[in-house]
């Protein structure tokens, strides 16, 4: 796109009524073209811009720059975004993202800047589950997958919006709260996943049933596929805003029916430079009105966009 058409789409986005997560979006999709000009109309726009926004301005000036600048900007943002609870997941994925570029880190190596999560191996999931004499198999277990940096998350826990809303408003009383619910690092490592779908796998043995549903968020939903890969067989596999990489398809032959769910406008996939589409016959795709990140585990948004019979629930 021609210098001038850019600087004035840029513009024009940033006076729009978008919500902040499209705007984001559209800026990083317009970097590889922006003049230097637009470096001043981001600057004016950081003023009044909320904080997801300024984090995409802030990324956008740093991949237009290689200026470390904003860094320090952007870890006011992280520090702020993590006394906001779940509320904070994108803004928290957002900015650390950023900041694990500033700090000439990869896509896949960013959980060494910055505070980590606590590593849950394949081999101490093992050691649990081998306690004790092995159960019979339930009839069915569903389970809910956590995402990158999100170990510590309360959605997805007893208690939880999105916990609570599976178990009781999609009827799934198999859901899986006990104290030794599945969690992984959270880390943002290809190492880190395979090694999650090991653990993944040991724990499903532990917990053994006839059919294995798994709701599973981001990378959540890569360690789900990867486990497939090691001989995991999923009857239902409902995929929340994957980051979606073709090294992580799933065994399909092992999975029932599969599910991806992806927001309108997600900055985080974005941010990180990922894909959201398959495209491909084994997999039921929804885009959904709402954007964020965040918005495919929000109990509000399966309400409104009808997601239990997008998912064919009763089941």
């Amino acid at each position: 796109m021609p210098a001038n058409k850019s600087l004035a789409r840029l513009k024009a986005i940033l006076k729009s009524k978008k919500s902040d997560a499209q705007k984001v979006v559209e800026i990083l999709s317009l970097t590889p073209d922006l003049p230097d000009e637009a470096i001043m109309v981001m600057d004016d726009a950081l003023t009044d811009a909320g904080h997801l926004l300024q984090v995409g301005i802030m990324d956008a000036y740093y991949e237009m720059t290689g200026d470390n600048y904003h860094e320090h900007d952007l870890e006011a943002i992280l520090a702020q975004s993590k006394t906001m609870g779940d509320a904070g997941e994108e803004l928290y994925l957002a900015a650390r993202l950023a900041l694990g570029r500033i700090n000439g880190l990869s896509m896949d190596n960013l959980d060494e800047w910055g505070d980590g999560q606590i590593e849950i191996t394949a081999t101490a999931q093992r050691r649990r589950v081998s306690r004790g004499r092995k159960p019979p198999p339930d009839e069915e277990i569903t389970i809910i997958i956590h995402g990158t940096f999100a170990s510590n998350g309360k959605w997805w826990r007893p208690g939880g919006n999105f916990f609570q809303y599976v178990k009781t408003e999609l009827g799934r009383d198999d859901l899986y709260g006990q104290t030794d619910q599945f969690k992984w690092s959270g880390k943002n490592r290809d190492g880190k996943r395979r090694q999650a779908a090991t653990a993944l796998k040991s724990w499903l043995q532990g917990h053994p049933a006839k059919k294995i549903n798994i709701f599973a968020h981001s990378h959540g939903a890569n360690v789900a596929m990867l486990a497939t890969q090691k001989d995991v067989v999923i009857d239902r596999l409902i995929m929340l805003s994957p980051p979606v990489r073709k090294d992580y398809f799933a065994k399909w032959a092992n999975v029932g029916a599969a599910y991806n769910i992806q927001a309108s406008f997600d900055p985080v996939v974005a941010i990180a430079h990922g894909g959201q589409w398959f495209n491909l016959a084994q997999v039921n795709e929804k885009k959904l009105k709402a954007s964020g990140h965040s918005a495919s585990h929000e109990p509000d948004v399966w309400r409104k966009e009808k997601l239990a019979k997008f998912i064919g629930i009763p089941w």
